[in-house]
């Protein structure tokens, strides 16, 4: 636990809090059971409740896990009154600390901070947080960009893994974004009765924030299933003139085979066979038939 006073507000920081945690806060708060009984399991969704004079709110952060090259989410809970701020995570939440390291280091970001009290902080973690998803959007641009490369330089296989592994780190980042925007929409409505009207716009625009994520994270999944189509058509393409050949070489050789088994019978007497050029002319009709028949395949525009 970490806290920091300024002079409109107090702010508490929890990360892996434990029961003397909530024991601490259950002392020095008057916080509802049913808060401190959230505070310490982890949520699977956001979620925003109205205790008369504060708000409890349950928002996640998008987080990048390259070692699995996927987007996680990371709890924060957030509790916030007229005069104090808390917020509780299992994490590190790199917005949020970079926030609570200025307001601790430097008095005058203190000041600039909190100066309009906690709404103004809040506004501020919550602005910081979705501002954070814009490099993981640049992020999978690049991933994109370079499977398209791969896709017209004829790297089929390779681009089905990778394909695989963009939409699948994306499909993450949509599932943790878009639950919270009503969140977003009905903080923005329980703000204005808790605290000054003034702070209305702010949480707008949150919500515009919050759009343009969204608006953003659509178009990448709309241009990854466009390119994994175009993959699997490219790829199914390239399978159907690999059989063509194959099956046009089949054709080609069951009948010269069959000749061939043909003139191998151990009979008393074969056409041909036993002549001064019997090979030559055996030779021969198996090589018009070859040719007779890839000039049928040719006017039948079947190669």
């Amino acid at each position: 636990m970490q806290i920091i006073k300024a002079e409109k507000l107090t702010w508490i920081d929890i990360k892996n809090p434990k029961d003397e945690d909530i024991q601490w806060l259950k002392n020095h708060f008057d916080l509802h059971p049913l808060v401190l009984k959230e505070l310490l399991p982890h949520l699977d969704y956001p979620k925003i409740e109205n205790f008369g004079n504060y708000l409890f709110v349950v928002l996640f952060y998008p987080f990048f896990d390259r070692k699995t090259s996927r987007t996680i989410p990371f709890e924060l809970d957030i509790i916030i009154s007229k005069n104090y701020i808390i917020t509780n995570h299992y994490k590190d939440i790199v917005p949020l600390k970079a926030i609570f390291n200025k307001c601790n280091l430097y008095e005058d970001i203190r000041r600039e901070y909190t100066d309009e009290g906690p709404a103004e902080l809040l506004y501020r973690i919550i602005n910081q947080i979705f501002l954070a998803c814009f490099p993981k959007l640049s992020h999978t641009k690049r991933n994109i960009d370079e499977i398209e490369q791969q896709i017209f330089q004829k790297e089929y296989k390779k681009t089905v893994t990778q394909l695989s592994m963009v939409k699948r780190d994306i499909i993450g980042f949509q599932r943790i974004i878009e639950p919270q925007k009503l969140v977003l929409v009905n903080l923005a409505k329980e703000a204005q009765a808790l605290f000054d009207k003034k702070f209305l716009p702010y949480f707008h625009n949150l919500i515009s924030l919050f759009n343009q994520v969204q608006n953003i994270l659509n178009t990448r999944h709309r241009t990854l299933n466009a390119l994994e189509s175009t993959n699997q058509l490219l790829l199914t393409t390239k399978t159907n003139e690999i059989i063509k050949l194959l099956t046009i070489f089949s054709v080609i050789v069951f009948p010269l085979s069959l000749l061939a088994a043909v003139f191998g019978m151990n009979t008393a007497y074969l056409p041909f066979v036993g002549g001064p050029q019997d090979f030559w002319i055996i030779f021969g009709i198996m090589m018009g038939g070859a040719i007779a028949m890839l000039v049928l395949f040719k006017i039948k525009k079947w190669i």
